[in-house]
């Protein structure tokens, strides 16, 4: 009985050894070791993006226009952020998968592990500095203001002009903060996508929402009631340009990472960029024929 007690024991000691071993692979893999080439031809580059902010990403049912599989889904994602994460794996001969994220989980993705990277247009602030490291910039965006066409605010100049005015914005973007810098506004909750935004100021339901230019034009496009106001130096929101500026937020210390998805960024020059965008936004949906070229023109001015 002595014997069969100790046989036991030995094979309990045995299991686990060879349990603990399991788990420290495991772990090496989904947190490898920076410093180590983890980021081999073959690796699956896990992408956070939002998929419903036209021109930089949007859902769609079929693959037209090199839209790239949803993980999970049955639909596609489309876009200037599509191109920049396909350019990005191209690149390194990594497998792209894009899992579509809330906004308020993008960054929360990457700092859980869930995701290597978020490509969706987020602006660069000292607050998400905290939780992630940003790429290089890889588009700058401007800040507007769209109204209808027949809204009393059509004219506007300076944020003082939209004094008392119904606003509201996309929840955890940079956007958000900005609502209280119009006087005396009227703030409206903020909405969680691009579609409903424009939905709210397309019906009279708010005067106005604030956005980026591209995601003004993207939507102006295909909303013909809807246009938006800019303003000069000194007249606008008081925003720090970086927050303006898109980045790829990845987890805190991963150089490796960062230096790869810099060097294709690098490659990206201005005439590069518009490229891409003229692109997003003549294959985008809902979009006519009219005005794309002056659209894409007005972009190229940014």
């Amino acid at each position: 009985m002595k014997n069969v007690k100790e046989l036991l024991a030995g094979l309990l000691v045995m299991l686990m050894i060879v349990s603990l071993g399991a788990c420290g692979s495991s772990s090496k893999a989904e947190l490898p070791a920076n410093g180590e080439e983890v980021y081999g031809e073959g690796y699956v580059l896990r992408v956070g993006m939002n998929c419903s902010a036209a021109p930089f990403g949007w859902t769609q049912d079929d693959d037209s226009n090199d839209a790239w599989p949803i993980d999970g889904t049955n639909q596609y994602v489309c876009g200037y952020d599509v191109q920049v994460a396909r350019k990005i794996c191209d690149t390194y001969g990594w497998k792209l998968k894009i899992i579509k994220t809330d906004w308020d989980g993008l960054i929360p993705g990457v700092v859980s592990g869930k995701l290597d990277c978020c490509i969706s247009t987020l602006g660069v602030t000292e607050e998400r500095l905290k939780s992630v490291d940003f790429s290089d910039y890889y588009w700058n965006n401007g800040c507007v203001i769209v109204v209808r066409k027949d809204s009393p605010y059509v004219n506007a100049t300076s944020i003082k002009d939209f004094d008392g005015a119904k606003i509201t914005t996309q929840i955890a973007t940079i956007w958000e903060p900005l609502v209280q810098q119009i006087p005396n506004v009227k703030a409206e909750p903020c909405l969680s996508g691009l579609p409903e935004l424009f939905v709210a100021v397309g019906s009279g339901k708010v005067d106005g929402i604030i956005t980026g230019l591209s995601e003004a034009q993207s939507a102006c496009m295909s909303n013909p009631d809807l246009t938006w106001v800019t303003f000069g130096e000194g007249k606008g929101f008081d925003v720090e340009l970086s927050a303006l500026c898109a980045g790829i937020p990845m987890a805190k210390g991963n150089t490796e990472l960062k230096e790869k998805i810099d060097a294709v960024i690098a490659t990206m020059d201005h005439d590069t960029q518009m490229e891409m965008m003229t692109t997003a936004l003549n294959a985008q949906p809902l979009s006519n024929g009219a005005g794309k070229a002056e659209q894409a023109e007005e972009t190229k001015s940014m």
